[in-house]
């Protein structure tokens, strides 16, 4: 019996912890957040938001892949927002084949909407140029985003209730033609976009308190 007690006091605890997130400041803060999601095919994501209303802020996410594919490390992403667009993203994994699986993507813009808050439609082009560790570099396309918003609503993550934008994002390479189709899922308060090509993320966790997501070695 008081194994079972201790074990029911255990169970009691760890769901208090779960449910300790201040929503508040989540919400109404600038405090750093972090939000747990998953695409479709079970990758799960974890996204940091360095959070700022100004629209200069950083978004670390790491990429766990699913179990379908047992052998692939994290991917690892820094990304830095300059009036809410994501216009310098760092990224570490063993999944790049080009020499350490470190690069670094610049995205210069033109005609995105500052601060957009995806809630109306938009379009916008974007410049990329990508650089690795021995300075060799790739990309130099240009990329027109195609977005289109479809409804926003609130949405339970963990104990909190929060905002969302759903909306869809083609993004075409202008030498190509060819056009990846997103659909996105924004989470203003947060300052965090979500977006898979199969179907929009779902959200499982809010959190302010957690360990910074690092590089990996």
């Amino acid at each position: 019996m008081r194994v079972l007690i201790i074990s029911l006091a255990a169970i009691a605890t760890s769901a208090s912890a779960q449910s300790s997130v201040d929503c508040n400041a989540v919400k109404n803060s600038s405090v750093p957040v972090e939000l747990g999601y998953h695409f479709s095919n079970g990758t799960r994501l974890f996204a940091q938001s360095f959070r700022d209303k100004s629209g200069d802020y950083i978004i670390w996410i790491k990429s766990l892949p699913p179990p379908s594919s047992p052998n692939s490390g994290p991917a690892i992403t820094k990304t830095t927002y300059n009036n809410g667009f994501a216009a310098c993203t760092e990224s570490w994994s063993d999944r790049w084949a080009h020499g350490s699986g470190h690069h670094v993507i610049n995205l210069v813009p033109a005609g995105f909407p500052k601060n957009f808050d995806r809630r109306s439609d938009a379009t916008y082009k974007a410049h990329s140029t990508i650089t690795y560790d021995d300075n060799s570099t790739s990309g130099n396309n240009n990329y027109t985003y195609t977005y289109k918003f479809k409804s926003e609503g609130t949405v339970v993550v963990g104990s909190c209730v929060l905002d969302v934008v759903h909306g869809e994002l083609d993004t075409t390479d202008d030498a190509t033609g060819k056009t990846f189709h997103g659909f996105s899922a924004y989470y203003p308060e947060l300052q965090i976009s979500t977006t898979n090509g199969n179907a929009e993320p779902i959200a499982d966790s809010i959190s302010t308190q957690f360990s910074a997501i690092e590089p990996s070695k």
